[in-house]
């Protein structure tokens, strides 16, 4: 933008009065440019750092949240096993820690946080039906925050 309103100064110099009105065109022009910089720069390059950070953040919620959501599918066929020999105890227990401990990340957003509490104690009580909602209810909220555009 500022450059274009440069470029429109030295223009307009150049045609009201030659050569020299273009350069001091140019120059009142730049100036002018440089402080508006620097009287309203920086707070552009602050808000941009927040905005870059937030963005960060959503991302980082929103990859916590997938990993959550795929721990939990993990633990859900440990608890609910195609085959009757498919899992062992060791291996149940390994997924149902690794489901609580990215359950427990602060970044995890509160509703992502709520779901997964509720799937988390259906698995546990092996309630197939009540899981399967919950567990359906985490992916459909786990997708949404993923899409979601601030």
């Amino acid at each position: 933008m500022a450059g274009t309103l440069t470029s429109i100064a030295v223009l307009l110099g150049a045609l009201l009065a030659g050569a020299g009105g273009a350069v001091i065109a140019a120059l009142g022009a730049g100036c002018c440019t440089a402080i508006g910089f620097i009287l309203n720069g920086r707070p552009s390059i602050t808000s941009c750092v927040e905005v870059r950070q937030a963005a960060h953040d959503r991302g980082y919620a929103a990859g916590l949240s997938q990993a959550l959501l795929h721990g939990l599918v993990q633990y859900e066929a440990a608890i609910f096993p195609a085959s009757p020999d498919g899992v062992t105890a060791e291996e149940q227990a390994a997924r149902r820690i690794r489901a609580y401990r990215v359950a427990a990340e602060e970044a995890v957003p509160e509703n992502i946080r709520r779901l997964a509490a509720n799937a988390l104690a259906a698995l546990d009580n092996s309630d197939h039906e009540r899981a399967r909602d919950a567990m359906q209810a985490l992916a459909l909220a786990t997708q949404r925050l993923g899409r979601a555009r601030f």
